[in-house]
C-alpha cells in the first residue's frame, strides 16, 4: 500500500505545476477582426455593403468563411456579357477587364438579376458596381462566385 500511495503522490506532485499554471491564467481579450470594424462603420452609415474587388472575392474559399467575407458586397468591374437566364433572370458577367472573353473563373463573377427584383441591364463594356448577396455556384460546369440577387447596379 505504501508503494501505491507513493506513486499516486508522485503523480499528483508532477501535475501540480501544470494545474497551478492553468489556474493562474486569465482570459485574454479577443482581437477585433477587420470585419467587425467594417461592419460597425457600415452600420453607422447605414451601408450594408462591404466593398470588395473581384480578385478579393474570387480568392475566398467557398467552403470556409473568413473575416474578409460578407453576405452583402459591392463589387466593381466591367460588363462583358448579358444573357437571359432561367425564367425572368438576367445573367450579367462582370470581369476585371473589359477585354476578357468567356467566363474566366479567376477574373470574372456572375451578377444575377431575378424576376422578383429586376434591374436595368447595363451596356456591355461599361464599368459598373454591383451590390447584392454573395453566393458560390457549385453546379456542374459552373464553379464561380455570383452576386444573386443583385440589389443595385451603379452604372
Amino acid at each position: 500500500m505504501n508503494r501505491r500511495s507513493a506513486m499516486i503522490l508522485g503523480a499528483l506532485l508532477a501535475l501540480a505545476p501544470l494545474t497551478l499554471l492553468c489556474a493562474g491564467q486569465t482570459p485574454s481579450a479577443k482581437p477585433v477582426s477587420k470585419k467587425s470594424k467594417t461592419t460597425s462603420s457600415a452600420t453607422k452609415s447605414r451601408n450594408p455593403y462591404v466593398e470588395m474587388t473581384i480578385t478579393e472575392l474570387i480568392a475566398e474559399d467557398a467552403n470556409r468563411w473568413s473575416d474578409k467575407m460578407a453576405t452583402r458586397v459591392a463589387v466593381g468591374g466591367f460588363v462583358t456579357q448579358i444573357t437571359k437566364g432561367e425564367g425572368d433572370d438576367t445573367d450579367i458577367r462582370v470581369c476585371e477587364n473589359p477585354k476578357i472573353e468567356g467566363m474566366d473563373r479567376g477574373r470574372c463573377i456572375i451578377a444575377k438579376c431575378i424576376g422578383k427584383l429586376p434591374c436595368e441591364a447595363p451596356q456591355v463594356g461599361k464599368p459598373v458596381t454591383v451590390r447584392g448577396i454573395t453566393r458560390y455556384d457549385a453546379k456542374v460546369g459552373a464553379h464561380w462566385w455570383e452576386i444573386q440577387p443583385v440589389e443595385e447596379i451603379e452604372k
